[in-house]
């Protein structure tokens, strides 16, 4: 999140509404503005939809925050197996800006700072939020206004904070991948977990836990698949002896290879090689 935009964001609530079952029904699946007049911003918690922005269209699946500024042409399209489900805030927004004692207002006209389009999964944290400005909106007692804003603000918030997460992730994630990159490059040396972290410079214990998340096996069952791939092919297009397949394949002990091998394929490596 942009803190600066988020400083000075000053915003106009409209409406809070929920696009059900019973709404697409009506619309015979299918909602079209011309040209949108207020800033949107929704979360799916059920069904599926599409999008369409100026033509370019965007997939809709619970768990996806979406956002539509004024005009544009809009278009959301779904089925009735599955109708798109969502809430939204309909909202327009100035920026102020303090200059001493002095205050600047720019009109907001462009999207929020965030994607046009995006898969946060599906949150509790957000669903609640939006839910319960939906009902503070569709009951109005005293001070309702205000506590919707409260409820935008704090939806905005839990965006920021699930931006930031995704790309911690997303920066754990080339880690992992910078990882797996130099084990297939050195796999033939001595590697351990603690080189294989610090070669990525995370820590031991976080690089094992963050490995397995986005693999589904750790660091060492990885490396041992690498070596166990190229013992294979080393195998059927070479007549080395197997020590030296073991050797060249980074397993310096060729009897704990060909014990590891049976494990893996049911078969000796010298089977192997003549099946």
């Amino acid at each position: 999140m942009d803190y600066e935009f988020l400083t000075g964001f000053t915003p106009r609530m409209v409406d809070v509404v929920e696009r059900e079952a019973e709404f697409w029904e009506r619309f015979n699946y299918n909602l079209l503005r011309e040209r949108t007049r207020l800033h949107v911003l929704c979360y799916v918690y059920a069904g599926k939809g599409l999008l369409e922005l100026d033509g370019e269209r965007h997939l809709l699946v619970s768990g996806s925050l979406f956002q539509i500024r004024p005009n544009r042409h809009m278009r959301i399209t779904t089925q009735p197996d599955s109708p798109v489900c969502f809430f939204s805030f309909h909202f327009q927004y100035c920026l102020t800006n303090w200059e001493g004692i002095n205050m600047k207002i720019t009109e907001g006209v462009e999207e929020l700072p965030f994607p046009i389009v995006q898969y946060v999964q599906e949150q509790p944290a957000l669903t609640a939020a939006f839910r319960k400005a939906f009902q503070l909106w569709r009951d109005k007692n005293s001070g309702y206004v205000w506590l919707v804003k409260l409820e935008f603000l704090n939806t905005l918030q839990l965006m920021n904070q699930l931006s930031t997460m995704q790309q911690e992730d997303s920066s754990t994630l080339a880690a992992i991948q910078k990882a797996i990159q130099y084990m297939k490059s050195a796999y033939q040396e001595p590697l351990t977990r603690d080189m294989l972290a610090e070669h990525v410079s995370l820590s031991h214990g976080y690089f094992s836990v963050s490995f397995k998340k986005h693999t589904g096996i750790s660091p060492i069952q990885y490396l041992t698949q690498i070596r166990m791939d190229s013992a294979k092919h080393l195998l059927k297009s070479s007549m080395l002896p197997i020590k030296k397949i073991a050797e060249e394949s980074g397993f310096p002990d060729s009897f704990y290879f060909s014990r590891l091998f049976v494990k893996e394929t049911g078969m000796s490596p010298r089977d192997y090689r003549n099946s």
